[in-house]
């Protein structure tokens, strides 16, 4: 064979070949196309069933949902609807599909609902009430939830539409509870102050005129009735107070005053006010202030004052003999606490939370004995917890309670004040403090130490002498009590004397016992000064001062805020009394004429500003609020605003009313009054004011 033939027979030999492979590749590759094929129908067979699945689910739950769903173009065209929305509207989805969303409302919401697609559409998501019409033309109000998402490069929006007729309704009846709850409580204040005014009126005639009897001569059967008298008409006032209290607590209506305050002032104002009852019974007032606790402190004063004023009285209440003590340390760093104890019956651990309870006591036996609300306690929770504070309390029966309770710590806003100049007069000064309570021995020992004073104590008499008598270092004052169990204060002043003869120094008897003969005994025996317990701050700087320097220690004069309304001191004051009640009109007169003031009187403001304007001699005014044609605050507010002459412009004039709130002594002075006295009147609170207007 030529060579051209093998040429052309291997050419046809290696294309044989060639088409063999294609053949043999092209079978493979149409198996694997075979199977790949059959696995995309099986995988398209099974994303199919999967997507026919999600379509039930999501057509069972779109029509199964209790809200109704409109899907709608952003034009909108209503795309589909649930069975929700066609119960709701009453209408089927045929006739909704493919109509226009506006259909759906009436006229007066048809701005609403344009208002709202615009939004959707801008930000995505919308939350909005409005009124869908039904089928037979009626309305309802529904809340709709917008969303608008993409499908298919097109915008969807979906309305959830939920009927809130109902709540709308219990809304609506819902705030009618309240605006009767409020009204009705609002009727409850009013009744509350109105009976409190009505019978606080007849009772300043009865208190009042009570007061003046048991000045007269009486025989010791008509002083006994006559201080039934007075001691029922107090517990009736009492109870008032309580229930007056009570009430605009548990109606929210207290609201805090935030000033910088003296919390030793606090303290001894409390404590003085309980005083003469507490001496009465032989029961000591004590109270300590850790040396760490700033006495200037920023909050209520007031309230803390009257917290103080019911714990201590329950105290007295409960107590017959020992001693009440106010004790104030820091519980934490931004936290006070104080601490009321008393020395009196105790209670049983099981009742202490009852305690607090609106009119309840420790048992019906209590109420028997003791008397009272039982509203007490639970004012001082309350105006605790508004204080952000809270109280407890413990006990052992016979052995007295703790009532203790803990403030937020606010110090002063304030800087602190310099020192008293006459800390820096006693500073130095070795003194000697006798007194058989251990209480008040560290209280003393503690406040004069503080004052840069060197302090001696002893318990009692015998003690007293002593040391007396083994000091090398000679004593710059004695401070007595009065009433110790071996030597009374009086007697050891007199064993004293007998040691040290002229080298005796000054002396200050300290007493719970206000009785007259008993200060001019003291004085007779060479006491300096005699001050009551509870030993006041300023007090026994005073009498420590007062004792070194052999004079009196004059005290400032107080001065009002504002212009001087103040009266003249001479013979011929003149007052005029504004009260339409005859009784009280006559007591206030009886009262103020002690006072070496010639006292008119007027029924209301209208004939006050006629005798006025008639007359030029008055030099004060006292104005009951309450009264016909014109009342005190007018009557007031036209005086301030020159009606009754321009000489009277800054007359002072006192509130003496029966409207006892807090609120209403504010509106006294802002309306322009220069002092504020509630019924029944305090005939010493009424002297101080007076004396206090005087000019110095």
């Amino acid at each position: 064979m030529s060579d051209e033939a093998n040429k052309w027979q291997l050419r046809h030999q290696r294309e044989k070949n060639a088409r063999l492979e294609a053949e043999k590749l092209l079978e493979e590759k149409s198996s694997q196309l075979y199977e790949a094929n059959e696995l995309l129908k099986k995988k398209v067979q099974v994303e199919s069933s999967k997507l026919r699945r999600e379509e039930k689910k999501f057509t069972a739950l779109f029509h199964s949902s209790a809200e109704g769903i409109i899907l709608h173009t952003p034009e909108g065209v209503i795309l589909d609807v649930n069975h929700a929305i066609c119960h709701l509207l009453g209408i089927n989805s045929e006739r909704l599909i493919g109509t226009h969303v506006t259909r759906l409302y009436p006229d007066e919401s048809l701005e609403t609902c344009s208002k709202a697609l615009d939004q959707v559409m801008e930000q995505g998501f919308l939350r909005t009430e409005n009124l869908m019409k039904r089928i037979d033309g009626s309305t309802v109000s529904v809340e709709i939830s917008a969303t608008r998402f993409e499908v298919d490069d097109q915008f969807i929006i979906q309305g959830i539409i939920r009927d809130i007729t109902q709540l709308q309704k219990a809304a609506a009846k819902l705030k009618a509870a309240t605006e009767t709850a409020i009204r009705a409580n609002e009727a409850k204040s009013l009744f509350l102050a109105t009976m409190s005014h009505e019978i606080r009126t007849p009772l300043n005639g009865i208190i009042g005129f009570t007061s003046l009897l048991r000045q007269t001569e009486l025989n010791s059967e008509q002083k006994e009735q006559v201080d039934i008298i007075k001691k029922s008409g107090d517990l009736l006032l009492n109870v008032i107070s309580d229930i007056l209290d009570f009430s605009r607590i548990e109606s929210g209506q207290i609201e805090l005053e935030e000033e910088d305050y003296c919390l030793t002032e606090c303290i001894e104002e409390t404590l003085d006010i309980h005083a003469q009852s507490s001496a009465l019974k032989q029961v000591e007032l004590l109270y300590f202030i850790d040396p760490g606790v700033p006495t200037k402190l920023h909050g209520d004063s007031g309230r803390l004052k009257q917290i103080l004023l019911n714990l201590v009285s329950n105290g007295l209440k409960f107590t017959e003999a020992g001693a009440i003590t106010i004790r104030v340390v820091f519980h934490r760093a931004n936290e006070l606490k104080i601490t009321v104890s008393d020395t009196g019956i105790g209670f049983p651990d099981s009742i202490k939370e009852q305690l607090f309870s609106a009119f309840q006591q420790a048992d019906a036996s209590t109420t028997r004995r003791y008397g009272g609300t039982g509203l007490g306690l639970a004012i001082c929770r309350q105006l605790v917890k508004v204080m952000g504070g809270s109280i407890t309390a413990n006990s052992v029966v016979d052995q007295g309670s703790d009532f203790i309770i803990t403030l937020p710590f606010s110090p002063a806003k304030a800087p602190a004040e310099p020192v008293n100049k006459m800390t820096d007069r006693i500073r130095g000064l070795n003194l000697l403090v006798v007194d058989d309570n251990f209480t008040n021995l560290d209280f003393m020992k503690a406040r004069l130490t503080k004052w840069g004073c060197t302090v001696t104590t002893a318990s009692h008499g015998h003690e007293a002498l002593k040391i007396l008598q083994s000091s090398e270092q000679p004593f710059d004052l004695f401070l007595l009590d009065m009433l110790m169990p071996d030597i009374d204060g009086l007697e050891l002043a007199q064993q004293f004397t007998k040691l040290l003869g002229d080298k005796t120094p000054g002396m200050v008897l300290v007493t719970s016992s206000r009785l007259g003969e008993e200060k001019e005994e003291a004085l007779a025996l060479g006491f300096a000064k005699v001050i009551y317990k509870p030993v006041r701050q300023n007090e026994l700087l005073s009498a420590i001062s007062h004792s070194l320097q052999k004079r009196p220690i004059l005290k400032k004069p107080v001065s009002n805020k504002g212009v001087d309304q103040t009266i003249p001191i001479h013979n011929n004051t003149f007052a005029l009394i504004v009260e339409d009640n005859p009784i009280n009109a006559k007591l206030a007169k009886i009262v103020i004429e002690r006072l070496n003031i010639t006292c008119h009187l007027a029924q209301n403001g209208a004939e006050a500003l006629e005798i006025l304007k008639e007359k030029t001699i008055y030099d004060l005014i006292f104005m009951d609020i309450q009264m016909p044609i014109m009342d005190g605050l007018e009557t007031t507010s036209r005086i301030r605003s020159g009606q009754a002459g321009s000489h009277y412009k800054e007359i002072p004039i006192v509130a003496m009313t029966a409207n006892a709130l807090a609120e209403d002594e504010a509106r006294c002075l802002n309306a322009g009054m220069t002092r504020y006295l509630s019924k029944p009147i305090d005939f010493e609170k009424l002297t101080e004011t007076v004396h206090l207007l005087r000019r110095s």
